[in-house]
């Protein structure tokens, strides 16, 4: 299976901004992570875009369309006036039944385990969603202009990458890696505080901070 992630917005497009930051660099930084856990999965995966550059939508589809990926999925941060509006939202494009059932895992997924506020699956003609001739959705991971979202931004991009690469893999019906699955469990317990990377090296502090919260130390 192909799945294209993209990125949104980068190079002269910052997207939304949010005290400073910009969202092109944290949609990178999200798409970056779900590339790694994706491919953990025996999951192909192309990037719409794996720097900061600057990319027209028409490019993003075309990438996505001359690969005949199986599924596209495009990563974005919300963005309101007033920094009171918060939580994730997943749209589909309207009548696809496969892209609403895959935006519906992913935001479940999401929530579930970001604990974000539940804005709902929705649909939309946004141009990517459109004129993409595969399965389609755009992430709103959560308000760069809401400072309780933009924490989850910065500090629990590996905890996003997974939920979206667990909402997927449940959706499409694709069994997850061994490591992932124990890793995901030890996460939900409240044993880890983050998501670890199955394939990385696992520092001696996290080892003591997993065996303290084991023992009530």
């Amino acid at each position: 299976m192909l799945i294209v992630v993209d990125p949104g917005h980068g190079g002269s497009d910052s997207g939304a901004i949010g005290y400073g930051y910009f969202e092109k660099d944290i949609n990178l930084s999200v798409s970056l992570k779900l590339r790694d856990v994706l491919k953990a999965n025996s999951v192909d995966v192309i990037l719409t875009r794996d720097k900061d550059i600057t990319l027209g939508l028409s490019e993003r589809c075309d990438i996505a369309n001359k690969n005949n990926a199986d599924y596209f999925v495009s990563i974005h941060c919300n963005s309101f006036k007033d920094s009171s509006a918060k939580g994730t939202e997943t749209y589909s494009y309207p009548g696809s039944t496969s892209g609403a059932k895959l935006a519906k895992g992913v935001q479940q997924a999401i929530v579930t385990n970001l604990k974000t506020a539940d804005r709902g699956v929705k649909t939309a003609n946004f141009y990517v969603l459109h004129h993409t001739s595969m399965p389609s959705i755009l992430v709103e991971l959560g308000f760069i202009t809401n400072k309780d979202d933009l924490d989850l931004l910065l500090n629990k991009q590996n905890l996003y990458a997974a939920s979206i690469s667990n909402g997927i893999l449940n959706t499409v019906g694709l069994k997850q890696t061994n490591g992932s699955n124990d890793i995901e469990k030890l996460h939900q317990m409240g044993i880890i505080s983050d998501y670890y990377d199955p394939e990385s090296y696992v520092k001696w502090k996290d080892i003591a901070g997993a065996l303290l919260k084991i023992i009530g130390g």
